[in-house]
């Protein structure tokens, strides 16, 4: 907060300048103005105001003084542009924020928007923006510890001005309420459990995510550069990948990258919904069309009207619901269960599978019509074991979204090595989940390798499908010249390979690190290209 030549109240009340939550502090606590250049605090509690460990109830503030606040330290700096006092709970004494020349250049802007699902950022075109539940707001948030018309920022150059609009649950920095605060590039306010980041546009992403998804890998920096070049247009894409890659994290960045990020995003998972009930899911329904159906509903094409549907786990699908879909696609046409006229809308198909649906096709499971139609643009994710250098900036990314709010815990180098060497046949949403239950387990400031809980049962479970053979290939054969012995073992690990993903030979040379025409060379060496 900068301070001027008007008085600026500490306190516990909430008509103070700055709100300090604690019960140890008093209602008006300390009152600081400017004069002449100089900083001057006096007590307002009449118990004595702690400054620099001593109690004063008048005094000068040098620069670097710190004034207790019960739990809270509240920090005095004079810089070129001012003077400002910032806090921070705990032992702990912080700049939280600076004065700037009011000459500097202004920088374009973005707003870091973060949940525990999903991070999305957005540019900044106006000097004000609103946030709240209401449809009204710049930025709409649906979530119940947020108001209607929660807050609102206006720019004042490279400074915001942040406002709470009488909300129910209040606007947050860390732990500190505030009710009308001035805060620079950097500041993340929070209202109900989402964060808002005021950043300057021209930073760039945070080292290794874009678009919220997450590493440095060559192979998810490609995918980034895919997502990027295809997601302008409305061709359909399908998405391959193991369960646990972040399937539809990938879709939904297709989404915010789209022409069609205002509109809606509608996932839909067609493994989890029962075969009678996937058509009405998909299409809607009319009212008495059957048993149950009280009322016109409608479906998950017509709530995606304008936007992007998301149609996971797609070889799920039964065969006589991949036809309409289908001419859905083909025709941008569909039909309510029980409807005699067919409705147009105008929604984009992303999919997403952990099967390789041209294998389902070629044995009848899966329309070889419908592949095509929807794998106009296919996005493979690799798998976490496949990319280990990325394991420490997606444990930063957990730490920060499971850490306690306004602790910083840090993860010790034992249990980043340990989480490095493990193998995650789960993927990412197995490594969240250690990550969750690490934070919660944890006895201290640090996460150590004894936090750390595996899920066992799940890789002994992996490495029992693991053929024996691959593993006796490597013991010496009588007879047999070291030449012909490594081939053996090296047609063992491809077979194994390309049985671990179910004949997909792209995804095999992938995990292999050989090229496709490596890969497809020793296949017809073997005589195996059909099989």
């Amino acid at each position: 907060m900068t301070l001027g030549d008007d008085r600026v109240i500490l306190g516990r009340g909430e008509r103070c300048d700055l709100v300090i939550p604690d019960p140890e502090v008093s209602r008006q606590h300390v009152a600081l103005h400017m004069e002449d250049g100089r900083c001057l605090l006096q007590d307002l509690s009449g118990k004595g105001a702690e400054v620099a460990g001593k109690k004063v109830e008048f005094a000068e503030l040098p620069d670097g003084a710190d004034v207790a606040l019960g739990q809270w330290r509240a920090v005095f700096r004079r810089t070129s542009g001012g003077s400002d006092i910032s806090t921070e709970v705990g032992n702990r004494t912080e700049l939280l924020a600076q004065s700037e020349a009011q000459d500097s250049p202004r920088l374009p802007a973005q707003l870091r928007i973060r949940t525990r699902e999903r991070e999305q950022t957005h540019r900044l075109q106006s000097d004000v923006f609103t946030v709240g539940k209401d449809a009204g707001n710049d930025f709409v948030v649906e979530e119940r510890f947020v108001s209607a018309r929660h807050l609102r920022v206006t720019r004042q150059h490279n400074r915001f001005q942040v406002v709470d609009q009488h909300s129910t649950n209040g606007t947050w920095i860390h732990s500190m309420r505030v009710f009308e605060a001035e805060v620079p590039f950097f500041t993340t306010l929070r209202a109900g459990e989402t964060e808002f980041t005021l950043e300057p546009l021209d930073r760039g992403e945070a080292p290794g995510a874009a678009h919220g998804l997450i590493g440095t890998d060559p192979s998810v920096k490609s995918l980034i550069d895919l997502v990027e070049r295809v997601a302008p247009s409305n061709a359909a894409i399908a998405i391959f990948g193991e369960s646990g890659t972040g399937k539809e994290l990938v879709a939904r960045a297709v989404h915010a990258q789209s022409n069609r990020q205002h509109g809606t995003f509608i996932p839909v998972n067609c493994a989890a919904i029962s075969k009678e009930l996937i058509e009405s899911e998909l299409f809607g329904h009319e009212k008495g069309s059957f048993t149950g159906a009280a009322g016109a509903r409608k479906g998950a094409f017509e709530e995606a009207d304008g936007g992007t549907l998301f149609l996971d786990e797609i070889g799920e699908l039964p065969l006589d619901l991949q036809a309409k879909l289908l001419r859905a696609l083909e025709s941008g046409e569909i039909k309510r269960v029980g409807a005699s006229k067919p409705l147009h809308v105008d929604a984009r198909i992303v999919a997403a599978t952990n099967r390789d649906l041209l294998a389902m096709a070629r044995e009848g499971k899966f329309r070889e019509d419908l592949y095509y139609r929807l794998c106009v643009i296919p996005l493979h994710l690799p798998p976490l074991r496949s990319r280990p250098g990325d394991i420490r900036a997606l444990v930063e990314h957990f730490v920060r979204i499971y850490g306690p709010r306004g602790q910083r815990v840090q993860v010790t180098p034992a249990a980043l090595s340990a989480l490095e060497a493990w193998p995650w046949p789960g993927n990412i949403r197995e490594l969240r989940n250690v990550m969750h239950r690490a934070l919660l387990l944890r006895r201290g400031p640090h996460v150590d390798a004894s936090d750390l809980r595996f899920d066992t049962a799940q890789e002994k479970s992996r490495e029992r499908q693991l053929p024996v053979t691959a593993s006796t290939a490597l013991e010496h054969t009588p007879g047999m010249s070291l030449e012909a012995q490594l081939s053996r073992a090296e047609r063992m690990i491809i077979e194994s390979a390309l049985k671990r993903f179910s004949g997909n030979k792209e995804q095999a040379a992938r995990e292999l690190s050989v090229s496709r025409s490596t890969l497809f060379k020793r296949l017809r060496e073997w005589g195996l290209t059909e099989e």
